[in-house]
């Protein structure tokens, strides 16, 4: 990553937090499984990605390192907690949505299973 993109990168982080953090106080609909992820939660946006470091303990530690220093391809930290709707459960990680992506995470980031 160039320092340029490590500056955009920073500046549009700066824009996201503001507008993450309100939508962390709105309440889900009715009927919808609502979950919390834990402050600095490691999530991925690919399904393939989250499968292979859900079968791996060290992998998967290995990886959150990474992306807690810098976000990947495939994977990133979610700051701050935030309250998702949960879509599939699929044993050691978890298909949520949130602002209308599909993303995945790992069963240890969650707070609660429901709101």
């Amino acid at each position: 990553m160039t320092f340029l993109s490590f500056r955009l990168f920073s500046a549009l982080a700066l824009l996201i937090v503001p507008a993450v953090s309100t939508a962390n106080n709105e309440q889900a609909p009715a009927g919808e499984q609502v979950i919390q992820l834990q402050h600095a939660a490691h999530v991925c946006n690919d399904e393939q990605e989250a499968k292979r470091l859900a079968a791996n303990d060290h992998l998967r530690e290995m990886a959150k390192a990474l992306v807690e220093f810098k976000a990947t391809k495939y994977c990133f930290i979610m700051q701050p907690s935030q309250l998702v709707k949960l879509l599939e459960h699929h044993g050691s990680y978890i298909k949520f949505s949130h602002d209308n992506k599909v993303l995945f995470t790992f069963t240890e980031h969650l707070i609660t299973q429901q709101l």
